[in-house]
C-alpha cells in the first residue's frame, strides 16, 4: 500500500483538523517527519496504524480513548482518515473514536462503502496483505519495536517470524501429529488394559486361550451331570409335596373340629346374658322413640319460658333507664347558651381583621413600588458612569481626529509642493515662482486614515449621545414614579420625605403585620368557640331526640315481652301434661324410671346386633361341627413332622446341586466372554500396533531438537539475513555481517534462530548484543529492510510501497548516517516512499521533503515543506 492523503482531527496532540498530502512529497523517495520532542511526530504513525487496524503503532497506545486530543473542543469529533493505493486501486478508510467505541467505514474502488469493524477488518487485511503485528515489524517500525528482531531469543524471534511468515500452520501440523500419536497410543493402551485386566500376556495369548477352552469343556460336562441329579430330586420333592398337602388338610380338619366344639361350649354359657340384653333393648327402644320426644318438648318449652321471663325483666329495666336518659338530655339542652351572641362577636372581629389586612396589602404594594424605583436609580448610576467613560472616549477620539486632520492638511500641502515646477503656475495661488515650497519631514497621512479617525469620532459621539438620552429618560421616569409614590404614601404618613420613607414604611409594615396577626388569632379563637358551641348544641339536641325514641321503643318492648311470657307458660303446661300421660301408658312409674331405661340410638343398634350375632354364631357352629365329624369319621390324625423332615432333606440336596450348577454356569459365561473379548482385541492389536509405530516415529522426528516450524523459520531467517547483509555491509563499510548461530543445540530450550555478528576488522564472530547503540540501529534497520524484501518476494500479492521508521538515527556519526540515508534512498527507488521520524539536524539538511510538526499552546499543527 502507498498512502496518498492522511487527515486527523482532535487526535493526539492535534486539536484541529490536519491534513498531510503525501502526493505533494512525490510518489517515491525519502521524506522526513521532524519537530520538537512531544510535538506529535509519532502520532502520525499512530493515526495510520489506528485507521488500518484500530490500534496505535506503539505499546501503551492500544486504548483508543487515550488518542483523543486534550486540546480539542469537547464537541469536536475525534477521527482519522486515509486515502491510499494498493494494487493500483484507490481505497479510503475513516475511523471515528466515540466514548462507546469506534465507527469505521471502508470505501472500495467502485464506490461501495463497507461499515462496522466486523465487516471491514477482513477486507482491510485482504487489501493490505498484512496483520497489525506484521505491519509494525516490516512497514511501520515504531520506537518500541525497532530492536526486537536483533535482540530476541530463539523463542521470541520464533514468535515474531511466525507472525510475519505465518509458520503457525507447521506448528499446528506438529500438534496434529502429537494428537494422532496420543490417539493411537490410547487405542493400544486400551487393548493392553483388556489383557492386563484378565491377567493375560498379550504375546502368550494363544496358550491361555487353549487352557480356557479346555476348562469350558470340563465345566460343561459337570453341568450336564448336575442337571440329571436335579431332575431326580425335583421328582421326589413333587411326590412328598402331594403327600404333605393331603396330610396337612386332614390334620387341619381334626384341629378345626376340636376348636369348634370348644367354641360351642363357650357360646352356650352366654345364653342368659343375651336374654337380659334383649329385654333391655326392648325397654330402651320404648323410652327412646315414645317418651323421649315428649320429654324433649317439655324441656324446650321450659327453656323458652325461662328466656321469656328473663327478656321481660330486661325490657322493664331498659324502660327505666330510657326514661332517666330522656330527662337528663332535656335538662342539658336547656342549660346551653344561645348562638346569637357568639355569632355577633365573631362578625365584629372579622371586620377588624379584614380592614387591617387591606391596609397591610396597600403598604406591601408601596414597598414594591419603592423597590422598583430604587432599582431604576441603580440603573441610572450605572448609565451615568457609562456616560462619563464615553465622554472621555469621545474626547480622545476628537483630539485624535484633530491631530490627524492637521497632519493630513500638511501632507496635502507637501504633496502639492512636490508637484510645483519652476515657471508653471501654482494650482492654488497661480504664481509661477515658488521661492519657499512647504517641506514636511514627518509621517504623511492619507485621506483613508482621516476618514477612519472621523468615523471613530462619530461612533464615539453616537454612543455618548445614546447613553445621555438613556440617562435623561431614566431620570424623568424616576421623578414621575417618586411623585406618584409620595402622593400615595402621604395617606399613611404626613410630613415624611422620600429619603425617610424607606425606614418609616418598614416600621409601618411591621406594626401592621403584628396587628393583623393579633386580630387573626382572635378571629381564630372566636371561630373555634362558635364551632364548639354549635357542635355541643347539636349533640345535646340529638341526645334528647334519641332519648325520647328510646323511651318509646322500651315501652313497646315491655309490651311484647309480656305477651311472649304468657304464651310460653301456656305451652309449658300443655307439654308437661302430655308427658305424664305417655309415662302411664308405657308402664313407667315416673320420669326417673324413664331416664334409667333410656338408651341412645347407637347403644340400641349395638345391643340388637349383639343378640343377632349370638344367634347366627350358634347356628354356624352347629353346621361346622356336623360337617367335620362326617369328614373325619374312620380316619386317624397324620404325623406331619416326619413328612416335613423328609421334605427339608430333599430341598437341601436341590439347593446344593443348584449352587454348584450356578457356579459352573457363571464360570463358563465369564470364560467365554473373556475369550471372545480378547480374541477380538487380539485381531485389532496388530493393526493398532503397526499404525502407532508409524505415527510415533514421525512424531519423534517432528518434535526432535529441531522441529518443523523452527526448521522452516531457519530457512526464512537465512533469506532475511542475506537481504539484510546487503544493506549492513554497505552501511558498515563491509565490516559487519549478520550470521545465524549454528552451534546451538541445548536440550533444555528451543534454539536454531540465535543471531551473531561477524566483525571483519577482528576476524571474529560475537553475539549481536555486543554491538554499540549506533551499530545496533544499523543492524536492526538492515533486518527490517531484509524482512521487507523477503515478505514482498514470498507473500504473493503483498506490495510494500511504503515504509516508516521512527527515530534511531541520532546514534550515528556523520559518515554512517550518510551511508544509511544513501541505502534507504536506493531502496526507495522510483516506486517506494520511506518516511523517517527524527529530530537529527543533519537529516533536516540532507532530506529536502519534510513534514514539520510545530507545537503550540493550543495543539500541534502540520507544515509541509516540499
Amino acid at each position: 500500500m502507498k498512502p496518498l492523503k492522511l487527515t486527523i482531527n482532535a487526535f493526539g496532540s492535534y486539536a484541529n483538523e490536519q491534513t498531510i498530502d503525501f502526493t505533494a512529497l512525490g510518489m517515491s523517495g525519502l521524506y522526513l517527519i521532524t519537530g520538537d520532542t512531544g510535538a506529535g511526530k509519532t502520532t502520525i504513525f499512530d493515526a495510520i496504524s489506528f485507521i488500518l487496524f484500530g490500534e496505535a503503532s506503539g505499546k501503551g497506545r492500544s486504548e483508543y480513548m487515550t488518542l483523543r486530543s486534550d486540546f480539542a473542543d469537547e464537541n469536536a469529533k475525534t477521527y482519522a482518515q486515509i486515502e491510499f493505493i494498493s494494487g493500483g486501486k484507490l481505497y479510503k478508510i475513516k475511523r471515528i473514536i466515540k466514548k462507546t467505541g469506534q465507527d469505521v467505514e471502508l470505501t472500495l474502488p467502485d464506490g461501495t462503502v463497507v461499515s462496522g469493524a466486523r465487516n471491514t477488518k477482513p477486507k482491510i487485511a485482504e487489501i493490505v496483505g498484512l496483520d497489525r503485528d506484521q505491519f509494525a515489524q516490516i512497514v511501520m517500525i515504531a520506537q518500541n519495536d525497532f530492536l526486537k528482531v536483533l535482540y530476541s531469543s530463539t523463542e521470541d524471534r520464533l514468535k515474531i517470524l511466525r507472525r510475519i511468515f505465518s509458520t503457525d500452520r507447521l506448528r499446528r501440523f506438529q500438534d496434529q501429529l502429537k494428537a494422532r500419536v496420543n490417539s493411537e497410543k490410547d487405542k493400544r493402551n486400551l487393548i493392553l488394559y483388556d489383557f492386563e485386566r484378565y491377567g493375560v500376556d498379550i504375546y502368550k495369548r494363544e496358550e491361555q486361550f487353549t487352557l480356557w477352552e479346555q476348562q469350558i469343556a470340563v465345566d460343561k460336562a459337570g453341568l450336564s451331570a448336575i442337571d440329571k441329579e436335579l431332575k431326580k430330586s425335583h421328582e421326589q420333592r413333587l411326590k412328598l409335596a402331594a403327600c404333605l398337602a393331603v396330610a396337612e388338610n386332614l390334620g387341619k380338619m381334626f384341629s378345626d373340629l376340636a376348636k369348634h366344639r370348644g367354641s360351642r361350649a363357650e357360646h352356650e354359657k352366654e345364653a342368659e346374658q343375651i336374654a337380659q340384653t334383649a329385654t333391655r333393648a326392648a325397654r330402651g327402644e320404648t323410652a327412646l322413640y315414645k317418651i323421649k320426644p315428649l320429654a324433649d318438648t317439655v324441656q324446650k318449652a321450659f327453656a323458652e319460658h325461662t328466656a321469656a321471663m328473663t327478656g321481660l325483666s330486661g325490657a322493664r329495666g331498659d324502660f327505666a333507664v330510657a326514661e332517666a336518659e330522656h330527662k337528663n338530655a332535656a335538662e342539658a339542652l336547656k342549660a346551653l347558651a344561645p348562638l346569637d351572641e357568639a355569632q355577633r362577636a365573631l362578625a365584629s372581629i372579622q371586620q377588624e381583621c379584614e380592614s387591617a389586612s387591606n391596609r397591610l396589602k396597600r403598604l406591601n404594594v408601596l414597598k414594591s413600588e419603592r423597590d422598583a424605583i430604587a432599582q431604576k436609580q441603580d440603573r441610572l448610576v450605572i448609565a451615568q458612569t457609562k456616560f462619563e467613560k464615553q465622554c472621555l472616549i469621545f474626547n480622545d477620539a476628537d483630539m485624535e481626529h484633530r491631530a490627524i486632520e492637521e497632519v493630513f492638511l500638511r501632507s496635502q500641502a507637501c504633496i502639492l509642493a512636490d508637484t510645483l515646477e519652476a515657471g508653471k503656475p501654482c494650482p492654488v495661488c497661480g504664481s509661477t515662482e515658488h521661492p519657499s515650497p512647504v517641506e514636511y519631514a514627518g509621517e504623511r497621512i492619507c485621506e483613508e486614515q482621516l476618514r477612519s479617525a472621523e468615523k471613530s469620532r462619530e461612533e464615539a459621539r453616537a454612543k455618548r449621545e445614546k447613553t445621555s438620552a438613556e440617562c435623561g429618560a431614566l431620570q424623568a421616569e424616576i421623578d414621575t414614579l417618586v411623585k406618584l409614590f409620595m402622593d400615595d404614601y402621604r395617606e399613611h404618613a404626613q410630613g415624611t420625605s422620600w429619603e425617610g420613607s424607606k425606614s418609616h414604611l418598614d416600621e409601618l409594615r411591621t406594626q401592621m403585620q403584628q396587628e393583623t396577626g393579633d386580630l387573626a388569632a382572635q378571629k381564630e379563637k372566636r371561630e373555634k368557640e362558635l364551632l364548639k358551641l354549635t357542635e355541643t348544641r347539636k349533640t345535646a339536641g340529638e341526645r334528647s331526640i334519641n332519648a325520647e325514641s328510646g323511651v318509646s321503643a322500651a315501652r313497646t318492648l315491655v309490651s311484647e315481652r309480656t305477651a311472649s311470657e304468657q304464651r310460653s307458660a301456656s305451652a309449658l303446661k300443655r307439654a308437661d301434661s302430655e308427658l305424664k300421660k305417655a309415662l302411664d301408658e308405657n308402664a313407667f312409674a315416673d320420669e326417673a324410671e324413664y331416664r334409667s331405661a333410656l338408651v341412645t340410638e347407637n347403644e340400641l343398634r349395638r345391643m340388637k346386633r349383639h343378640v343377632l350375632d349370638h344367634e347366627k354364631e350358634g347356628e354356624q357352629l352347629a353346621r361346622d361341627i356336623d360337617r367335620l365329624e362326617k369328614e373325619t369319621a374312620g380316619k386317624e390324625k397324620p404325623d406331619l413332622d416326619d413328612l416335613r423332615a423328609q421334605e427339608e432333606t430333599v430341598n437341601a440336596g436341590i439347593k446344593g446341586h443348584t449352587d454348584k450348577r450356578d457356579e459352573l454356569s457363571v464360570r463358563i459365561g465369564n470364560t467365554e466372554k473373556a475369550l471372545k473379548e480378547l480374541r477380538a482385541a487380539a485381531d485389532k492389536f496388530a493393526k493398532v500396533e503397526k499404525a502407532y509405530a508409524a505415527v510415533k516415529q514421525l512424531t519423534d522426528t517432528a518434535a526432535g531438537k529441531l522441529d518443523f516450524e523452527t526448521y522452516a523459520q531457519m530457512a526464512y531467517f537465512e533469506c532475511v539475513l542475506r537481504a539484510a547483509n546487503i544493506r549492513l555491509k554497505l552501511m558498515s563499510q563491509n565490516r559487519y555481517t549478520l550470521l545465524r548461530k549454528t552451534d546451538f543445540y541445548d536440550g533444555r530450550k528451543r534454539s536454531g534462530l540465535e543471531l551473531e555478528v561477524h566483525d571483519a576488522h577482528t576476524g571474529k564472530t560475537r553475539p549481536a548484543g555486543t554491538l554499540s547503540g549506533g551499530e545496533s540501529f544499523l543492524a536492526s534497520l538492515s533486518l527490517a529492510l531484509g524482512l521487507s524484501d523477503v515478505v514482498q518476494q514470498r507473500s504473493g500479492g503483498v506490495q510494500l510501497d511504503a515504509m516508516f521508521i521512527d527515530e534511531g538515527f541520532g546514534s550515528l556519526d556523520q559518515d554512517v548516517l550518510e551511508l544509511a540515508i544513501r541505502t534507504l534512498s536506493e531502496m526507495a527507488g522510483e516506486s517506494r516512499i520511506i518516511g523517517i521520524i527524527s529530530h537529527v539536524t543533519e537529516l533536516r539538511e540532507r532530506i529536502d521533503k519534510q513534514i514539520l510538526v510545530e507545537k503550540t499552546t493550543s495543539g500541534s499543527k502540520i507544515i509541509m515543506r516540499v
